[in-house]
């Protein structure tokens, strides 16, 4: 213990002060860590979201610690207060990201798993076989589910289109890349006019692997889109897979309406001062008459007349 002496006493340091700014510059290094080595190395997600927890823990571990030193830092006349602030400071900076994310573990259901047609889910093909084997299995939802989610995402359903099933399936395919994502299979729709995408994403900061499957059904008319999107890992998706479809969703709209604009603006004529039927003047000779009169003063004479 650190010990500070003066002419008539001397003044001690708060140890736990101390400990606290070094638990919190620890486990702050740890967070960061294990985002870097799960979003960029091959850290599993298991242990990443195991070390994870540690680590809040350990930061909230330094915040009370650090609050006990101020008790007996004001009560004791001990310094080191400024250790205990920047042991707080440093633990609210870490903890930032996961107290925003815990306010959706808190606002939004306890679901994983996030479809169009609960009634009807969609099957994997391909990604239920690249899983890895300690992932969430992929089960139907059952109607205490369905429920959860018309509550929490009531905008979450089949998107109708007046197009046919190839033209929105390219669409989607388009979609599809825009956003970023891992396609895994891609059948266009055939004599069944059912067409399906299988695709991965990563979540921005975590990293983290959810698995997609976009459905296109329809004809030469008209078209469907049912989405599923569902996470390996955890219980609590954080709203992430409801945001997902709905990104899809904007992104399709989107280039709906990119497309009509298009065609709408080729379909303008380019000329619209000229009205149909008038002749168009002739301003080269307009031009040579003017530049005539102004050199002679006179008005050019009229053109000749052939005998004929």
């Amino acid at each position: 213990m650190a010990r500070y002496s003066t002419a008539r006493y001397s003044v001690k340091e708060a140890r736990e002060a101390t400990w606290a700014r070094r638990i919190a510059i620890f486990f702050v290094q740890l967070l960061i860590l294990t985002v870097l080595l799960h979003r960029f190395a091959s850290l599993s997600t298991p242990a990443a979201m195991n070390l994870l927890a540690v680590s809040i823990v350990g930061l909230f571990a330094a915040i009370a610690i650090a609050f006990a030193s101020i008790v007996r830092i004001w009560f004791g006349g001990q310094t080191g207060a400024s250790q205990a602030v920047a042991a707080i400071f440093i633990a609210l900076v870490g903890l930032a990201v996961p107290l925003f994310y815990l306010s959706h573990a808190i606002t939004k259901p306890m679901l994983n798993d996030i479809e169009t047609t609960p009634e009807e889910p969609l099957e994997f093909k391909v990604l239920v076989g690249l899983r890895p084997a300690d992932a969430n299995p992929i089960k139907d939802p059952d109607a205490a589910a369905a429920e959860l989610q018309e509550e929490a995402y009531p905008n979450i359903g089949p998107m109708a289109l007046e197009r046919s099933a190839p033209e929105v399936f390219s669409l989607v395919q388009e979609a599809v890349e825009r956003l970023g994502w891992t396609v895994a299979l891609s059948e266009p729709p055939g004599e069944t006019g059912i067409g399906r995408i299988e695709a991965t994403d990563r979540t921005l900061i975590m990293g983290f692997t959810d698995d997609m499957i976009v459905q296109i059904k329809g004809d030469n008319a008209h078209a469907e889109i049912d989405v599923r999107s569902v996470s390996r890992y955890g219980m609590h998706d954080l709203g992430a897979n409801a945001k997902r479809i709905g990104r899809l969703f904007e992104e399709v709209s989107a280039a709906l309406e990119k497309g009509e604009k298009t065609v709408l603006e080729q379909a303008e004529p380019k000329d619209k001062d000229t009205p149909a039927g008038k002749k168009k003047t002739n301003k080269k000779g307009a031009k040579k008459d003017a530049d005539k009169k102004r050199s002679t003063g006179k008005e050019p004479p009229p053109p000749k007349l052939s005998p004929d």
